[in-house]
């Protein structure tokens, strides 16, 4: 699944936030990997699971390779029951589980479920912290969006910036940074690219002194070398 276009990010084939398909498919992929380990490596606050998560949001991601294939590997098994069971068996209890836990959080109405509201990007720094976007997208996509496989949807990797280069022009590059151009939440641009960012927009980035005006404004802030 991935965006197509530079535009909003709503076309066939992608996470997009409003998408009720898209939070059955996330929940899903979160209750598989619960339902395919949590009864060895649990419970979710052991320190077992917690170091589980953390593998899976940096290396190996063993719930996707179960997933994809592992038919034989022995965690399909419930250890906590009697039978044995297989990975068919494990995959139809997380897509109940999953239903479960949308009609818990999103409610019972299947058609209104968004996968943003699952999903959400979240901006803190310096004890500010931003009101919370939804999210589209996972780690799979284009627009990257990952979360923690097994602990929540909190959106935790973004391409925090943009840039588009293009030699071909007399000024080559267009880009964005997620909140705004200032570290300062006092700034107006502490948080004032949020918006753009999260349409696809773009700003240009000019190199010819000529243009800074028309991009920067009057008002900059020059550095220069001491003699």
């Amino acid at each position: 699944m991935r965006h197509q276009g530079r535009g909003p990010l709503h076309s066939i084939g992608s996470l997009a936030p409003q998408s009720a398909d898209a939070a059955l498919y996330e929940l899903f992929l979160q209750e598989s990997s619960k339902q395919i380990f949590l009864d060895e490596l649990g419970p979710e606050d052991s320190p077992s699971w917690k170091a589980f998560v953390a593998a899976g949001n940096l290396s190996y991601s063993a719930q996707a390779d179960h997933l994809l294939a592992r038919e034989d590997s022995p965690f399909w098994d419930d250890i906590r029951t009697p039978q044995k069971e297989d990975k068919p068996t494990i995959l139809a209890r997380s897509l109940a589980a999953a239903v479960t836990e949308g009609d818990k959080q999103l409610g019972s109405d299947h058609k209104a479920w968004q996968w943003g509201n699952l999903h959400r990007y979240t901006w803190a720094a310096q004890g500010t912290a931003l009101a919370p976007r939804q999210a589209g997208g996972d780690h799979t996509t284009l627009n990257t969006s990952a979360y923690s496989w097994g602990e929540n949807f909190d959106a935790r990797l973004i391409p925090a910036m943009r840039v588009i280069v293009d030699f071909s022009l007399a000024e080559p590059m267009i880009g964005l940074n997620s909140t705004g151009q200032s570290g300062n939440p006092a700034s107006p641009h502490y948080a004032d690219s949020i918006d753009a960012w999260l349409k696809g927009q773009y700003v240009s980035f000019p190199m010819q002194p000529q243009n800074f005006d028309k991009t920067y404004g009057s008002k900059r802030l020059s550095l220069v070398p001491g003699k």
